[in-house]
């Protein structure tokens, strides 16, 4: 009987700590899609806003967010090196910068 109610002691907490682990990761989860919606906005904002956005400036409109951007050549490819990463002391403990590159829109085209 000792026994019986041991293991069943183990199993119930066992399936608790799961349960904690599994919402943690659902907490985990959420933050992160609301990072990736704030990073694709900003991109989708500054693909719209190339030729008004002024090169290498920050974004304060959006919430705790910045982005910069750096026109770069590499053989001959004119690119643009753009740099979204979270503001404040906080922002920096939550996780790593977003880097990607776009090719540089031409003056000419539609």
């Amino acid at each position: 009987m000792i026994v019986a109610m041991t293991i069943l002691a183990l199993v119930l907490g066992i399936a608790s700590q799961s349960i904690v682990m599994a919402s943690r990761s659902i907490a985990a989860a959420k933050a992160q899609v609301e990072a990736v919606r704030a990073v694709r906005t900003m991109l989708a904002n500054y693909e719209a806003n190339t030729e008004s956005s002024a090169i290498g400036s920050e974004d304060p409109t959006q919430s705790g967010w910045s982005l910069k951007a750096r026109k770069i050549e590499v053989s001959r490819a004119k690119i643009t090196a753009i740099l979204i990463q979270r503001t404040g002391a906080a922002g920096a403990a939550r996780g790593v910068p977003f880097l990607t590159f776009v090719p540089e829109q031409d003056s000419n085209s539609p």
